[in-house]
């Protein structure tokens, strides 16, 4: 019984590795703020900064921040990830909507792909 739960554990932490190494491919210094961020837009699409600081106990401005480095262009003009796009929310212009651009859905399959 206990072998069994060693190899359990064994098994999901070689699946946890296995998904940060891929975040890893998209960015070698990325941070776990990031991943952690980019998988509660996953998980809940056309979410806010507010909303997204919520699931994942992060401060707003840290998450604007992080969102930014995961777009198509970083806060600063410098290239970013482009695997989320902030859009403006139509109903309430201060709001951005949070989701995966293609490249972040392929990511998200590929993270999929791993844990299954």
């Amino acid at each position: 019984m206990v072998q069994d739960n060693q190899t359990q554990t064994a098994k999901a932490a070689r699946k946890v590795a296995s998904v940060i190494e891929e975040f890893r491919k998209l960015n070698a210094e990325m941070q776990a703020q990031q991943m952690a961020i980019f998988l509660a837009v996953a998980a809940k699409p056309e979410s806010t900064i507010t909303d997204i600081a919520k699931i994942t106990g992060h401060s707003t401005g840290s998450v604007s921040r992080n969102v930014a480095a995961l777009s198509q262009l970083h806060r600063k003009g410098m290239p970013g990830l482009d695997i989320l796009v902030a859009k403006e929310d139509v109903l309430d212009r201060r709001n951005k909507r949070i989701t995966l651009t293609p490249k972040g859905v392929r990511v998200m399959a590929a993270l999929e792909a791993l844990v299954d």
